[in-house]
């Protein structure tokens, strides 16, 4: 067909988008799948899968085949491939299973840490105990109260918006850092949150609601997550796993039994990467 023969409707259609869905043959494949189709219908996406063979890929061919959804199967290095993949333009997001079992005490498995810290595109983990919805209803979005992590997390909770999903902002106060008010503070504290809210939730005016509690940021997010009922966590995290690092991450990829989307911080160029601490500044 030559651009002349173009309609107008296809010179101008959007490009399609997909979600990748990394499968393997362990019990994490099956939730990574669903959680995968689920947000791809969030974002307005198509989900496909990739498979690295290893062993065998009865399983991936057959779950895939019973939901419908395109898979590739290659051969060779698992974490070349998965950030190769992901770093197609089409790819919105990758999705990869946590760990191999639930039992594992560690919050991702040894290739679903390499290729998380090297994507550079939402990451969605998912538990292999988790059982994703059809469709996402409420998502947690924790604020640690900088710019960098604050805006991180905004496309994606700008899609989520537009077709409905509830959004938990979340902000985790220390001892130090409890906001100071006068003999009025049933009046202020609403007025506290409203600027927090403007300042640090892009997403437009009334789109998300604000919990605070005053704790350890790492405690807090999974027991929210809990209390509000989210099905769906995503958080901005600046992809290292090194020692005192990404603590807030951790936790909640250990204690939660729902997705969690990890967001990557992007700075200006040679100002460093933000770091997701466990305290708000």
């Amino acid at each position: 067909m030559t651009v002349a023969q173009m309609t107008v409707a296809q010179m101008t259609a959007a490009p399609v988008t997909r979600v990748l869905a990394a499968l393997d043959r362990g019990p994490a494949a099956k939730p990574v799948l669903a959680a995968a189709r689920a947000l791809a219908a969030l974002v307005g996406a198509e989900a496909t899968a990739l498979h690295v063979r290893v062993d065998g890929d009865q399983v991936p061919r057959s779950l895939a085949a019973a939901a419908g959804v395109p898979l590739r199967v290659v051969g060779g290095d698992v974490v070349a491939n998965l950030v190769a993949a992901a770093g197609a333009p089409e790819v919105v997001a990758l999705v990869i299973g946590a760990r191999g079992i639930p039992a594992d005490p560690r919050p991702l498995g040894a290739v679903a840490a390499a290729t998380a810290t090297a994507v550079a595109k939402p990451v969605m983990v998912v538990p292999p105990d988790a059982v994703p919805p059809a469709r996402y209803r409420r998502v947690l979005v924790p604020l640690e109260g900088s710019v960098e992590t604050s805006l991180a997390p905004r496309p994606l909770i700008e899609l989520a918006v537009a077709v409905g999903l509830d959004v938990v902002a979340l902000h985790v106060l220390g001892l130090d850092t409890v906001p100071a008010f006068t003999d009025q503070p049933q009046h202020e504290f609403p007025v506290w949150a409203d600027e927090f809210l403007a300042r640090h939730c892009p997403w437009g005016s009334g789109a998300a609601r604000l919990e605070t509690r005053v704790g350890r940021c790492e405690d807090i997010v999974p027991l929210i997550a809990r209390e509000c009922g989210c099905d769906l966590i995503v958080l901005a995290w600046s992809q290292a796993f090194t020692p005192g690092r990404a603590r807030v991450v951790r936790g909640a990829l250990q204690r939660c039994r729902v997705p969690v989307v990890l967001v990557p911080v992007r700075t200006p160029a040679g100002a460093g990467r933000a770091e997701v601490e466990a305290q708000p500044p």
